[in-house]
């Protein structure tokens, strides 16, 4: 189980549930579905596996890059 204080410091750095471009954009360079991330956002996933976090962390920290 992700830390919750990972799983949130994650979700602030991706894009809103209302920005679907971004969103798509976010999934294929994470290798994250895209319905995934969506439930991710908005939180109808609350507990997503690890390696799903650690993909959108490192996709995350290349965006910032």
């Amino acid at each position: 189980m992700p830390s919750p204080n990972l799983l949130l410091q994650v979700r602030r750095k991706l894009p809103p549930a209302n920005a679907k471009e971004k969103l798509e954009a976010a999934a294929k360079g994470s290798g994250v579905p895209f319905h995934t991330l969506l439930k991710i956002i908005t939180g109808e996933t609350a507990n997503p596996r690890i390696k799903t976090v650690e993909k959108l962390l490192r996709w995350t920290e290349r965006q910032a890059a």
